[in-house]
């Protein structure tokens, strides 16, 4: 696979090789430190693309847009609110467990590119982690600048909006015009398979398994607003709602079929607080009763 240089090493690949460096290596910290000395031309015409960005908020846009050049395996989004931006890194594969490494390379370069670039000393208002604290966090702290936090619902890094009209020193614009329809190419090539129905289909399978399924929850998640976040459904032609009966009913179906499986526990799982109000639910989707389907 390494001789072809067009190949894409599966995420999930990259993500566990991560992992096993920090235990080879003895560096607890392996991931920060690759991080920190990350250059972006190693990310080919992403990292480009970024590095001639007018402005970091601007460079952010194109990490969003073209990330799924780079891989499918994660997205970004990033939302303003209240003079905050949020930047919220997402795993998209569910097999994905141990991946502590990636996600603090991944803030660790976005917060010292940041500052590489635009030449400015400025620091995230704070960083959120969704694996469990380390034992050392030392190197967090020399590296972020800023309060840390662990064992939390997302990973994401919040700043300062006032940073994201920070100009680029070495942009070039015209190279940058250059890059984005070089971009662009490649997208039609590898299409974007993280769409915000998808990405919340994938939340809402992990927050029924006991979880919080509810519209804020997930946009919470997605590092955007309640409101943002049904605006940006509508337009796509759905709701939360839709979405989740869907998911819903397609996992009550599945269930079922389980015969050591009891209804009173399928409507546990899906999230009813009552056994009649998943029947309700279940013949509104089906047309017949948990029970009926299961004779059938």
């Amino acid at each position: 696979m390494l001789n072809d240089p067009d190949a894409r090493i599966p995420f999930a690949q990259i993500v566990a090789l991560y992992e096993q460096a920090a235990t080879l290596t003895g560096d607890d910290a392996f991931g920060l430190h690759v991080g920190e000395h990350a250059d972006p031309t190693a990310f080919d015409v992403l990292g480009y693309s970024v590095i001639n960005s007018p402005t970091f908020g601007d460079a952010l846009d194109r990490v969003v847009r073209y990330n799924s050049i780079w891989t499918n395996g994660s997205c970004f989004t990033v939302e303003t609110v209240n003079g905050q931006t949020r930047v919220v890194y997402l795993y998209l594969d569910d097999a994905i467990q141990e991946r502590r490494q990636d996600a603090e390379m991944t803030f660790a370069a976005l917060a010292v590119l940041g500052r590489r670039v635009t030449n400015v000393d400025w620091s995230p208002s704070e960083i959120r982690f969704q694996h469990q604290q380390p034992r050392e966090t030392t190197e967090h702290e020399r590296i972020f600048q800023c309060p840390i936090f662990f064992a939390a619902t997302t990973n994401e890094v919040v700043f300062d909006s006032v940073y994201s009209s920070l100009p680029i020193i070495k942009a070039d614009p015209s190279l940058c015009a250059l890059l984005d329809r070089h971009a662009r190419e490649l997208l039609a090539r590898y299409p974007r398979e993280d769409s915000l129905v998808e990405r919340i289909r994938t939340l809402l399978k992990d927050e029924l398994n006991g979880g919080d399924a509810s519209l804020e929850v997930v946009a919470e998640r997605l590092g955007m607003s309640a409101r943002t976040l049904q605006r940006k459904l509508q337009a796509s032609g759905t709701s939360h709602q839709e979405l989740l009966d869907e998911m819903r009913r397609d996992l009550a179906v599945r269930y079922l079929r389980e015969p050591g499986m009891a209804v009173c526990e399928v409507a546990y799982l899906l999230g009813f607080s009552e056994s009649s109000a998943f029947h309700r639910a279940f013949k509104r989707w089906t047309g017949t009763t948990p029970s009926e389907f299961r004779r059938r």
